[in-house]
């Protein structure tokens, strides 16, 4: 599923507390890319990853998948494309503590209403080492294992896009690169579309292209060989 920017911007508030949070934008993401982007905190990123998740509404412009403009879909319809299209990452994990990790992973799916493919789900949790804590409720998981519990929950209803909001913020160095590797791994094997947003230049370097944003603005976007 390639998404295409166009032109959006996002401000908050008016007159003299109205904020610029981003710029007026314009790029392509084609289907099955892997992208970082990168910048200082209150740059504008998250703001990005929120709009083309359909989190958030832009001020101006557009965001197209498969040429399909979702900013222009009542509550409604963007709420159930979401569901079925996209995956969520964030840093805060966002688990229900009263859920064991296995109803965490799969409640995208009850949300649906849908039962969970049993067969899928089974193929995630093995590929993010997670079969031995299935029965675990959030709190007694450590951070690197409650956020492998939200990837594996991200992918549930089989997304074509990943989402990630500095999902590796919370986690150690050890933890940090294997969350990474991990996403970037099983986004390649079920061809989804990767998109990390951080402001560790560490992460960023590791992706084969880099949207960079400062003071709400895309300064550069980069493809490494």
């Amino acid at each position: 599923m390639d998404i295409s920017v166009l032109g959006i911007s996002k401000t908050y508030g008016t007159k003299e507390t109205q904020v610029q949070a981003l710029k007026p934008c314009d790029f392509t993401i084609d289907s099955g890319e892997q992208i970082a982007v990168t910048g200082t905190s209150g740059s504008g990123k998250s703001t990005l990853l929120h709009l083309l998740g359909g989190l958030d509404r832009p001020s101006t412009g557009k965001v197209l998948y498969d040429g399909e403009e979702i900013s222009s879909y009542d509550e409604n319809k963007l709420s159930e494309f979401r569901l079925r299209n996209i995956g969520f990452v964030f840093q805060s994990y966002n688990l229900l503590p009263e859920l064991s990790a296995y109803e965490n992973i799969i409640l995208p799916a009850l949300l649906d209403g849908k039962k969970a493919d049993k067969a899928y789900i089974q193929d995630i949790v093995e590929k993010l080492e997670l079969t031995d804590r299935l029965n675990h409720l959030p709190g007694q998981l450590s951070g690197g294992q409650q956020q492998r519990v939200a990837i594996a929950r991200a992918l549930t209803n089989r997304p074509k896009i990943l989402l990630c909001d500095e999902p590796t913020g919370n986690l150690d160095s050890k933890n940090r690169q294997r969350v990474l590797a991990l996403l970037k791994r099983t986004a390649e094997e079920y061809k989804v579309t990767l998109v990390v947003v951080t402001h560790d230049a560490s992460i960023a370097g590791q992706f084969q292209r880099v949207i960079a944003i400062q003071d709400g603005e895309i300064g550069e976007d980069t493809y490494v060989n």
